[in-house]
């Protein structure tokens, strides 16, 4: 970045403020699934870790204009399939132990 031709240009002050008011609210989330992780049943939580990647893009998309392409779909079902994978293979291990 410093090398580039263009150089650095700060975000605009509505980009920035977004920016903050984005992060802010992904920390306060997080922070809150963290807590429930401690106190509630983790089959429970984890549907709701995967809704930020759904969330994430909709914001992007609203607020920056961002659209998905090829690769960040690809890497979000990759993502969401080996949780789900993960969680169904638990359950049949659950469910055979119990028997």
């Amino acid at each position: 970045l410093p090398f580039g031709a263009h150089g650095f240009d700060l975000p605009a002050p509505r980009d920035l403020a977004l920016i903050v008011v984005i992060a802010s609210c992904g920390l306060i989330g997080y922070l809150l699934l963290i807590a429930a992780s401690r106190i509630g049943e983790i089959s429970a939580i984890m549907p709701f870790r995967y809704t930020r990647l759904i969330f994430a893009l909709g914001l992007g998309a609203l607020l920056f204009g961002e659209t998905p392409d090829l690769y960040m779909i690809i890497g979000s079902a990759m993502v969401v399939g080996s949780g789900v994978y993960t969680f169904l293979r638990e359950r049949y291990h659950a469910s055979k132990r119990a028997a």
